[in-house]
């Protein structure tokens, strides 16, 4: 096993989460933490992802297939692509993290 040291400015606040309960020990409370900030930023992300999905009736692979087949270029639609695709990039990369930190519950 690898050990780490840790400044104890950072590692004093889930120390206290432990002292107060909230966790059984500091590795259920990084482990927990984890994976609510993670359920989180989903959470925000996909509600900015249904924005767009109502707004043009497509889920996210749709429109980028729809856009980049389009003979003219529509401004619009292309910067509501590029903030799109970030949502969509940013909702997944926090699903990986998600599900990996789910197996560690």
């Amino acid at each position: 096993m690898e050990t780490l040291e840790i400044p104890k400015d950072v590692w004093s606040p889930i120390s206290s989460l432990v002292r107060h309960g909230i966790y059984k020990n500091e590795k259920s409370a990084l482990i927990n933490i984890i994976h609510d900030l993670s359920l989180y930023k989903m959470t925000e992300f996909e509600s900015d992802m249904k924005d767009f999905e109502k707004k043009y009736k497509l889920d996210f692979e749709a429109f980028q297939s729809k856009i980049k087949a389009a003979k003219r270029e529509d401004f619009k639609k292309w910067d509501d692509y590029i903030e799109w695709k970030a949502y969509f990039t940013a909702y997944n990369y926090w699903k990986s993290v998600h599900e990996e930190s789910s197996r560690w519950l």
